[in-house]
């Protein structure tokens, strides 16, 4: 896809019209918390960031009537989809990777909340030597762009060229709608928060570290990339923003958010990454499903079951 020939999905105009998710209802928290599993020999924590309520206007392909009945079946009170932001901490060998950086204060009450968890934890950000942005919206960049400084002052960020590419672009800038156009400029923000400490990386599967590779899931945005952590026989597989409403893309795997830049690439992908991490039964690992955010996908008739993967203690 050319950049110039960027498209902004049906239901954008909805989901711009509630950014900042002031639907929120008043008083409202994140889940604090986290969750750590083992891969390997490897180290994985997922850490919340909290949730947003997601509006059935955002979502395509299904109705406000499937929206709602669907969300009845998941048990989901309220006519919204809570929908998690994770990011992940990755410990392999003697590197410590952070996988997104979260939201910050950028978009209300019930985010912002993974330098807390990152604290409890005992997790410094000046101990992390490497960050990678699976994609640059500011959900999973905003952690960077903070007045006190990027806390992540030692890590080297690795993120899609196409990415980079794509949200520096003055001409697609232009392009976008007028509230859409500060997402530009936040990722130029954060990308000038590391410096000369930026390497990118291209469309193919590349290494970022020993056992960790990145894996092309276009779509979403020109350059959304997921992740392969292989250790020791073990493998999991960060699949990102390929699932957004879990209680709705489960069920209809079709169905696309009104941030996907290119709706029906974004589908494709979807139901080929879906269909595989089913037929292998391989770990999966999601950006915006809820705690623990590990599991399994399971064919289930047209569409899906999840089933979460043990928490790990001790």
């Amino acid at each position: 896809m050319q950049r110039r020939e960027f498209v902004f999905g049906a239901g954008m105009a909805s989901a711009l019209a509630t950014m900042g998710w002031s639907v929120a209802p008043a008083g409202a928290k994140g889940l604090v918390a986290a969750r750590r599993y083992s891969v390997g020999s490897a180290t994985v924590h997922v850490l919340s960031d909290g949730f947003f309520p997601l509006a059935p206007e955002m979502l395509n392909g299904v109705t406000p009537d499937e929206f709602a009945s669907l969300l009845e079946q998941a048990h989901i009170a309220g006519d919204m989809h809570p929908t998690a932001v994770n990011a992940f901490l990755i410990e392999t060998g003697d590197r410590t990777i952070l996988v997104d950086t979260g939201t910050a204060s950028l978009f209300g009450p019930t985010l912002g909340q993974l330098p807390s968890v990152m604290e409890a934890l005992g997790v410094d950000p000046a101990s992390i030597d490497t960050v990678v942005f699976t994609h640059m919206h500011g959900d999973h960049i905003g952690g960077t762009v903070v007045e006190s400084g990027n806390p992540f002052s030692n890590a080297t960020l690795h993120v899609a060229s196409a990415d980079v590419d794509f949200w520096t672009s003055e001409d697609i800038q232009a392009q976008a709608p007028d509230d859409f156009k500060s997402f530009f400029d936040l990722a130029r923000a954060s990308l000038a928060t590391f410096g000369e400490r930026v390497e990118t990386f291209g469309t193919g599967e590349e290494p970022l570290a020993p056992g960790l590779t990145t894996i092309p899931l276009p779509g979403h945005t020109v350059g959304h990339t997921g992740l392969m952590l292989e250790s020791d026989g073990d493998a999991l597989m960060i699949v990102a923003d390929l699932i957004h409403a879990p209680a709705v893309q489960l069920a209809m795997p079709g169905v696309t958010i009104g941030f996907d830049t290119d709706q029906d690439m974004a589908r494709e992908t979807r139901l080929k990454t879906m269909d595989m991490a089913a037929t292998d039964g391989m770990l999966v690992a999601g950006s915006h499903i809820a705690l623990p955010g590990i599991g399994y996908l399971e064919t289930s008739g047209e569409g899906y079951r999840w089933t979460p993967a043990r928490h790990q203690y001790g």
